[in-house]
């Protein structure tokens, strides 16, 4: 019995004497966790002034392609589902910070890739608040509002004591890390495992450090990303691995911005849907690294400074990791003998001494495929054209193209002529031809949707003229920063009426509206044939760009500064037997905000007026983008969901979304103000039955002024952005001098897929 109750009583020693130690380890656990918090940017800065090599492999594949697309994007660009095609680069490294590096590339080796350019080392940098595509750092300095942080247990790394926690999000939301750190006595960041999801986009990311120059540095890096657009799913991965003894680096100094600059600012290299697979895998690419290298909050500069060492080599491996596939290869630029099947889609040809990125020569063939609607104006019309291009370098071409379209019910064949110069810089075209023409000189309304409207619903939305014209096109890049663009046209402007009423569904026993509008500013339906001398000029300026450089290459964050655009157009009477007579100006505001990693809005302000007096012709007016289409195809912060173009005088209750009692094309002054904010979470998300984080909610607010008819036009919508992860769903009310007329409904491609960009 005695023995009993002293092995009782050890027993319960032992354990007061653990629990107390324990109790220890968790409470200096957390005061370093606290002070790394409170001290996050020093220990940022305290990365830098190292040397090493490292290696850096890349990898990616498509586990899904949309069935329609698999064969052709095969054969155009040599990507089959769960083929890996990837490439391994080795880089001496020095950091100078952890945006800022002088890195010299010694080999490349490509797998299943025809060509490539390495890939910089790079670390993200989790001390600050916001990492990646702004999500929350475990280590922001509110972590304790946005996770629950858990300690687990003690460990020793490298002969450092260390402390390994466990953290989950408190939210149910996106852009919220979920995994376990590692943080060492001294208050550094030794291992980081965690997912994070950003816009339908997962993220995993294992970071290891090593104790090394008595700090914690990198060692090696994971980085696993899945996601898909428009269907089409992929993953990618990267793996960085320091393969050398980290040495210190003496002297260093920061970089400073090259004196001479190189900006790419006419990138467009070809149209998009000839290789589009390359182009967005270009883009996620690039996108991901600037992303997670970024480090807004230091305000040093990120430069990093690339060269070949003089050994540089590049090797060819048929496969990744021994796959037995076959040796077909990623290449956007492949080439195939002419095939009679080819004429069905669009397809570029290439000839010439292949260079780098680019042939120098090629024929683009526009498929009428793609091309051919129905109107009331011209019927059933198909189009399709020819363009030959030589190009001196990837951005720098001479072009020409002719364009043909014909309306079967009038048995006329219009087209056009186009030659084109283009560099990185500057853009120039001459234009002429006989060909129609939107009122809306934007082309604002898809004339895909329009068919589709006129067919379905007899809703004939697009309305246009003919015309016989000379044009001129001078764009000019100065810098990211500011642009000029000028349009130059001599037209013979021609009136076209309605000459068929065929539709498929008699859709509320509707008519057809006229193809000439009308609105209660302009009430004469049509016009004389007339000649009309116009002139266009723009000048763009963003104040406050961000950049990144690479070597002496500036790359600009688009969306880091509003876009303020002034537009001068004008009709010159008397210039060649013109009878346009009108001066139009407008002053624009474009600018994207994001408020948190949560809350996101675009606003777009344009007001302007017209000189002297109205214009003559209805074609001259001011004109407001928007849609009457149940399916929307437009940008989302560009057009009025509910507004029609043009409003035309007719009766019946029977009409509802067939006209637009509420157009605005105006020729007086004007005030225009169009937002859209993206929220996480509002309120309704839970209500309409969808709890998913990449679903995001929408508050759309819209106003228009015109002073020529006092009139106050208001939208206010709600909306679902990313159901099924590519839809946007809206409801839209809208109101008139503060008097409700009624609710519509919109779907369109989610605003993601858009997103970073601020349009010229």
């Amino acid at each position: 019995m005695g023995f009993k109750r002293l092995l009782f009583f050890f027993l319960q020693f032992v354990l007061v004497v653990f629990s107390k130690e324990a109790i220890a380890q968790a409470i200096l656990a957390d005061s370093v966790l606290k002070l790394i918090i409170k001290n996050a940017p020093y220990k940022s800065s305290q990365l830098k002034g190292y040397s090493f090599k490292a290696s850096v492999t890349e990898r990616g594949k498509f586990d899904h392609i949309l069935g329609v697309g698999k064969n052709r994007i095969a054969k155009t660009e040599g990507i089959l589902e769960n083929k890996w095609f990837g490439q391994k680069n080795t880089n001496n490294v020095q950091v100078i910070s952890l945006n800022q590096t002088q890195q010299e590339v010694e080999k490349l080796e490509l797998y299943s890739k025809k060509s490539g350019k390495p890939t910089p080392f790079f670390w993200p940098d989790f001390y600050q608040d916001l990492v990646g595509p702004s999500c929350v750092s475990p280590f922001n300095y509110f972590a304790d509002y946005y996770y629950n942080l858990n300690y687990q247990r003690d460990t020793l790394i490298q002969g450092q004591k260390c402390f390994t926690y466990n953290f989950s999000p408190k939210f149910t939301t996106d852009r919220l890390f979920k995994g376990s750190f590692i943080i060492s006595e001294t208050g550094f960041l030794v291992n980081m495992q965690s997912i994070v999801s950003s816009d339908a986009i997962d993220y995993q990311l294992n970071l290891t450090y090593q104790f090394s120059l008595n700090k914690w540095l990198p060692l090696k890096a994971n980085f696993k990303v899945i996601g898909g657009v428009l269907g089409n799913n992929g993953v990618f991965e990267l793996e960085e691995n320091v393969i050398s003894e980290i040495t210190a680096s003496k002297n260093v100094e920061l970089l400073q911005i090259p004196s001479k600059i190189q900006e790419k600012l006419n990138i467009a290299e070809r149209v998009f849907d000839e290789v589009f697979v390359s182009q967005m895998l270009g883009t996620l690419h690039d996108s991901m690294i600037q992303k997670w290298k970024q480090r807004p909050e230091t305000g040093v500069e990120t430069i990093d400074s690339i060269r070949y060492s003089p050994n540089y080599t590049i090797l060819y491996q048929e496969n990744l990791n021994d796959e037995k596939e076959g040796n077909i290869e990623f290449d956007a630029l492949k080439t195939s003998k002419f095939q009679p099947y080819q004429l069905i889609f669009s397809k570029s040809f290439f000839w010439g001494e292949r260079q780098k990125d680019f042939y120098p020569y090629e024929i683009y063939y526009k498929s009428p495929l793609f091309d051919s609607n129905y109107n009331t104006a011209e019927g059933f019309v198909s189009a399709a054209g020819l363009v030959f291009r030589r190009r001196w370098s990837r951005y720098s071409m001479f072009e020409m193209e002719y364009m043909a379209r014909h309306s079967f019910p009038l048995d006329r064949t219009t087209g056009y002529g186009k030659v084109r110069f283009k560099t990185d810089k500057s853009d120039v075209v001459l234009t002429g031809g006989d060909y129609v023409q939107q009122y809306n000189s934007e082309i604002s309304i898809s004339p895909e949707m329009n068919s589709l409207a006129t067919l379905l619903l007899k809703n004939n939305q697009m309305k246009i003229y003919r015309k016989q014209f000379g044009s001129l096109f001078f764009n000019h890049k100065f810098s990211s920063k500011f642009f000029v663009k000028t349009w130059i046209e001599y037209a013979k402007r021609i009136q076209m009426n309605n000459i068929t009423d065929y539709f498929w569904i008699n859709y509320l026993n509707r008519d057809f509206t006229s193809n000439n509008p009308t609105n209660a500013e302009y009430a004469v339906e049509g016009f004389a044939d007339h000649k009309a001398f116009t002139t266009t000029f723009h000048i763009g300026f963003r104040p406050n760009l961000t950049y990144t450089y690479v070597n002496d290459e500036r790359k600009p964050e688009l969306g880091s500064s509003p876009l303020f655009l002034f537009k001068y157009r004008a009709g010159w009477k008397g210039v060649g037997e013109s009878v346009a007579d009108f001066h139009h100006l407008e002053l624009s505001y474009i600018h994207n905000v994001e408020f948190s990693p949560w809350i996101k809005s675009g606003i777009q302000i344009n007001t302007g007026t017209f000189l002297g007096h109205s214009p003559d012709y209805f074609i001259d007016y001011k004109h407001f983008n928007g849609n009457y289409n149940l399916l929307m195809t437009g940008e989302s912060l560009a057009s009025h969901r509910l507004v029609g173009y043009y409003q035309n005088i007719t009766t019946g209750t029977n009409q509802r979304l067939n006209v637009s009692h509420y157009t605005y094309s105006t020729g007086g002054p004007y005030l225009e103000a169009l937002s859209i904010t993206q929220f996480s979470n509002l309120w309704l998300k839970p209500f309409l039955g969808t709890k998913k984080a990449y679903v995001k909610e929408l508050l759309i607010a819209n106003f228009v002024y015109l002073q020529n008819r006092n009139l106050i036009y208001n939208e206010i919508g709600y909306g679902l952005d990313g159901v099924f992860k590519i839809l946007r769903l809206e409801g839209i009310a809208n109101f008139t001098n503060g008097k409700f007329n009624y609710i519509g409904f919109r779907i369109n491609i989610n605003t993601r897929i858009r997103v970073g960009n601020v349009i010229d």
